[in-house]
């Protein structure tokens, strides 16, 4: 139960489904950003939003009754939906979030004579315990993951070790699927590059024109119909996130700051982190303060043409995700491999 468009493994799920397996699918979440093309335009997918839910003012401040106000609401959209769309074979929930998923996707199933899958890429308690929630949050979290998590008829899972602690853990017997790249993902054209860089910010230069049909970047310019890297271009780095709190991006400020000091001039860095999430605001304060020289960071959202453009134009990845489980692992990293991406990455035994 999140936005379709920031959930690229159920999006790959779809697009696997359709194409692959000649199934019907119909895509169950909130609206936000924008879906694959091969999501939009494939007529087998069909996309179905979820009303998002309006907290009056007077709750909002208060964590229980605004999160007990919403599951109410969504509890209702999302069992409306999933009654009315045509019925289904197999309803596939990705989780967390597992509420208020769960329970309602198992009565569904029984009231419309259907299998229930669940894709596990984390357990919901953990990421809540990272947060900070109270533990009798946490608890009641992991008695609903734990109860009604053994009620689905079949499991994946995303890494061999997650396989063995859910099954050690709550007796669930999952198969582990593992993320892929899709080939789209792959290193970006110079043409690619060049438009990319003219349209954002992180790729602007004060003087983008050289002279009639000509145009340059800070990474790459045009003359005479040609496009070429630029020999003085500064380093590429690229970090995608959620702004949660499973990554601690301070870590990445500190090192850009002794950077900075250490390069002194011989080359220039640009540091552009993308996605959006309820930190972002926070850390966009922090980069604002960093007083860096030789740096430049960036954040943006930027869409899915673009996002990989980014990838195969950078020079270095990097994730910042630590798993709130330990067994679970970042799609991100996959899609940077996809393009040939050198990443550093947190190592965790999952």
């Amino acid at each position: 139960m999140g936005e379709i468009a920031r959930s690229p493994r159920m999006q790959y799920h779809a697009v696997s489904l359709a194409n692959q397996a000649s199934y019907n699918v119909d895509l169950v979440g909130f609206s936000g950003g924008e879906c694959w093309p091969e999501i939009t335009s494939n007529p087998k997918i069909q996309q179905h939003y979820i009303q998002p839910v309006q907290v009056p003012t007077s709750i909002a401040n208060i964590y229980v009754l605004e999160k007990l106000y919403k599951v109410f609401f969504q509890i209702f959209y999302l069992f409306w939906t999933l009654m009315t769309i045509p019925r289904p074979d197999f309803i596939l929930v990705q989780t967390p979030p597992a509420i208020p998923i769960l329970h309602i996707a198992i009565l569904v199933s029984w009231f419309r004579w259907c299998k229930l899958v669940i894709d596990w890429h984390n357990y919901g308690f953990t990421i809540l315990q990272v947060s900070g929630k109270a533990n009798w949050i946490v608890s009641l979290y992991y008695f609903y993951e734990s109860f009604f998590g053994r009620f689905a008829n079949y499991h994946f899972c995303v890494s061999n070790t997650m396989k063995e602690d859910i099954r050690n853990k709550w007796n669930i017997n999952a198969i582990v699927l593992y993320d892929r790249p899709p080939e789209i993902f792959k290193p970006a054209s110079l043409v690619s590059q060049h438009k990319l860089f003219l349209k954002q910010k992180f790729g602007k230069t004060p003087n983008p024109l050289l002279n009639a049909g000509s145009s340059v970047t800070a990474f790459t310019k045009k003359e005479h119909r040609e496009i070429e890297i630029r020999k003085d271009r500064p380093v590429l780095i690229v970090s995608s996130t959620s702004w949660t709190a499973d990554e601690d991006f301070e870590i990445l400020f500190s090192a850009m700051r002794i950077i900075d000091n250490y390069i002194k001039g011989k080359f220039q860095i640009r540091l552009v982190i993308t996605g959006k999430g309820d930190m972002r605001a926070h850390y966009e304060a922090i980069i604002q303060n960093l007083n860096l020289t030789h740096i430049k960071i960036y954040t943006a959202y930027l869409s899915y043409e673009d996002y990989i453009t980014l990838l195969g134009s950078a020079d270095i990845g990097i994730c910042l995700h630590y798993s709130s489980s330990g067994v679970d692992l970042p799609m991100k990293i996959v899609d940077m491999y996809g393009c040939h991406l050198p990443t550093l990455a947190y190592s965790y035994k999952a």
